[in-house]
């Protein structure tokens, strides 16, 4: 294999290239500044998103949180949808060994105005009693004042 000259390679790479390209290199100067063009534009245009992005987010971010009282029907202003018989109407969650109750979970539903959130049953797999909504108990004397008899 016999080494070539640098003149050899260069003249076979001239006879290669495209027309537009043995001019100097006019054309590829310009289609650099095109794309640095672009390139510019593009950034402006994320710069753009980033700032709109993070200020429509921060406006959107509520500034106090709390839980609806029990006066006001709901946060978004709907009826109030009642319970089903299947449906608990919340839940007292209790730590494991001791059945402390740790906090109560209301559901989104309420019982009617003739029932009660009553406990009903434990849910042993989430550690919890299950309340449902039941008939009101009826409060007798007798309930509230042991006789002497």
């Amino acid at each position: 294999m016999s080494a070539e000259s640098f003149e050899t390679i260069m003249a076979r790479n001239n006879t290669t290239l495209p027309a537009a390209q043995t001019d100097g290199g006019k054309n590829v100067k310009r289609g650099s500044k095109r794309c640095g063009l672009s390139v510019a534009v593009f950034a402006v245009y994320v710069c753009f998103c980033l700032v709109y992005t993070v200020g429509a987010a921060s406006t959107h971010v509520p500034q106090k949180r709390e839980i609806a009282s029990p006066a006001e029907p709901t946060i978004t202003g709907m009826p109030l949808k009642m319970c089903s018989p299947n449906s608990p109407c919340g839940w007292a969650i209790y730590v494991p060994f001791s059945r402390r109750i740790d906090y109560f979970m209301k559901n989104t539903c309420e019982c009617k105005n003739t029932q009660s959130c009553l406990k009903s049953d434990d849910d042993l797999s989430i550690n919890a009693y299950v309340y449902r909504c039941k008939p009101k108990p009826a409060v007798t004397t007798t309930d509230v004042m042991p006789s002497d008899a």
